[in-house]
């Protein structure tokens, strides 16, 4: 019970950490998929918003220029110019009102999408601040007809008061000429007219003061009406003064909001976000690193190119590498191949036996001595040789066995370390000598005293050997027997009119093969770097060459061995080992 119990909490625990993962998953997904659309957005508005808000600013620093330019024109104009500036400035901000009211148009915006914002918050912004720029200059014109409306009615209270001035000083001198006829009547009068009120000259007078109170009753009544005018004129208030046409600002800005509050939004974001902050770190090097990444792809392939077409072909009309031609008169070295082991090609096998006799003298790479006689004596030698110590240490031999035994004994040879290896026995007759790279040797069997000699051959003139990066050539000369190893088996074949063989089998050749090299084909496998460059050509009646059968340094793991071991293998492929 405790046992199905613990499953099932196991089960459920796996299950429950699975749907947390799923959701981090997914919150993380949505969250990444929102960044990148709103970087996207930002990446492709906050230019055209920035310019769209340049512009808008330069043509509302032009349209007030404007409107004041005209304010300053229209504050002397007559109340007919003024007048016909208003019916223009009215039509501008209906045409401006309709325009607003088809961007407005929900249908209109459906149509323009997404990626025409910038622009259209620009049209906005430029219709709102025109169209707040005229409403202002439409207030100051109606303020200023107002005010010449109201100094023109002054002025015709004022000339209307100098009328009732001027008929008051009328009245009043033809009221002092009644009262001075009246006066010189009343001089003229005698004791009669006096006495007798029915005489002519005091029905003259009757008539006179008649005269006099009638022209004075017109001279009170008009100097009443211009006290009353002048009365009214002294209340009229003051005219205000002209002021000019002030632009409020706050209103252009609330006109212009919605495209300033996008690139606020949009510059915010860019300040704040690290996808933004990424982007703009990356965006400029991106086509830097693109032209990069196309040149990592395309240089190596024009490279292979050059190579396959230009120096492969120049290397194969190139005189062919001859380590040493036989002696007059004495080609016995090199007929002696052919008694190597009959016929068969192939000289290798799991495990060899060697038979060490009395006076020899074996040095073997400890991990292919499998078995000796009790009696064999096996001590150590540090160095193959001291006069070529790195391609010593770079073949692996050193901390060699040496093997010496007072009588005859068979000693087992075979890899312990390596399934796939196989170990050939090569007999270098006397006076014959046999160019071998180090890598390939596992041991060698001679008489005490006499170790085979390793003569260095370096061939810097030749394009066969730069191609290859091979500038050095070791033999090893005879009398004596080589232990060999290869992957899969190890084959010695005549190259009499010529053979192909891959370049990384190439394990040795003798030193009569001429030896060359051609252009892989076909092209194809050599381009997307699946084979070599090259493969090695053996020529030469009597030559011979030797390579393994699955060459290691064809095997994945070694063509994707890191650039440093790559350029070591490099210089000691150059140095023959």
């Amino acid at each position: 019970m405790g046992h199905l119990l613990s499953s099932f909490f196991a089960l459920l625990r796996r299950y429950a950490l699975l749907f947390i993962g799923i959701v981090l998953i997914l919150v993380c997904g949505s969250w990444l998929r929102g960044e990148w659309r709103q970087v996207r957005a930002v990446a492709a508005e906050l230019p055209a918003l920035r310019t769209a808000q340049q512009h808008a600013d330069t043509v509302q620093a032009r349209l007030r220029d404007e409107v004041m330019r005209d304010a300053r024109r229209m504050s002397a104009a007559t109340l007919p110019q003024l007048d016909a500036r208003m019916r223009e400035v009215d039509a501008a901000i209906l045409r401006l009102e309709r325009q607003q009211a088809q961007l407005r148009d929900p249908l209109a915006l459906l149509r323009a999408g997404a990626d025409t914002l910038p622009a259209r918050l620009e049209q906005a912004a430029l219709q709102g601040i025109e169209l707040e720029l005229r409403r202002q200059e439409r207030a100051w014109l109606a303020t200023l007809r107002s005010r010449l409306g109201f100094l023109l009615d002054q002025e015709a209270a004022r000339r209307h008061l100098e009328g009732l001035r001027l008929a008051y000083l009328g009245e009043f001198q033809v009221q002092e000429v009644a009262k001075k006829q009246l006066a010189a009547a009343y001089a003229r009068q005698g004791w009669f007219d006096r006495v007798f009120p029915y005489s002519a000259t005091r029905r003259q007078l009757r008539a006179l003061e008649t005269q006099v109170a009638a022209q004075t009753a017109r001279t009170d009544a008009a100097l009443v009406r211009f006290r009353r005018q002048k009365a009214l004129v002294e209340q009229l208030p003051r005219a205000p003064d002209l002021a000019t046409l002030a632009i409020d600002e706050r209103r252009l800005a609330a006109a212009a909001a919605p495209l300033a509050g996008r690139l606020r939004r949009a510059e915010t974001f860019a300040a704040q976000s690290v996808a933004w902050q990424t982007w703009q770190v990356v965006k400029p090097v991106l086509g830097a690193a693109v032209a990069v990444l196309v040149s990592w792809i395309v240089v190596p392939f024009a490279i292979r190119a050059v190579f396959y077409f230009v120096l492969a072909p120049l290397a194969a009309r190139a005189r062919p590498i001859v380590i040493a031609g036989p002696r007059d008169g004495d080609d016995r070295p090199f007929h002696a191949w052919r008694r190597l082991r009959g016929s068969a090609p192939q000289i290798s096998a799991v495990s060899q036996r060697l038979t060490l006799g009395p006076g020899d003298e074996m040095l073997i790479r400890p991990a292919y001595c499998q078995s000796q006689p009790e009696h064999v004596e096996v001590g150590t030698k540090l160095l193959f040789d001291w006069s070529y110590w790195l391609p010593s240490i770079a073949a692996h031999l050193w901390l060699l066995n040496r093997l010496h035994a007072p009588r005859a004994a068979e000693i087992v040879v075979s890899s312990t370390v390596d399934p796939l290896e196989e170990v050939a026995l090569l007999e270098i007759p006397a006076g014959a000598a046999f160019v071998l790279q180090a890598r390939g040797l596992a041991g060698v069997l001679y008489r005490r005293g006499q170790r085979p000699r390793i003569r260095s051959h370096w061939r810097l003139g030749t394009l066969h050997a730069w191609l290859t990066l091979q500038l050095r050539y070791l033999s090893f000369e005879g009398p004596a027997t080589l232990v060999v190893k290869g992957r899969r088996g190890v084959r010695l074949e005549n190259a009499g009119a010529g053979r192909l063989v891959s370049q990384d089998a190439t394990l040795g050749f003798s030193t009569n093969t001429h030896y060359s090299t051609v252009r892989a084909r076909p092209f194809l496998p050599y381009m997307l770097g699946r084979r070599a460059l090259l493969d090695d050509r053996f020529a030469g009646d009597d030559a011979y060459y030797l390579y393994e059968e699955i060459p290691a340094r064809g095997q994945a793991g070694y063509r994707d061995r890191n650039p440093l071991e790559a350029l070591v293998d490099a210089g000691l492929k150059a140095l023959g080992v």
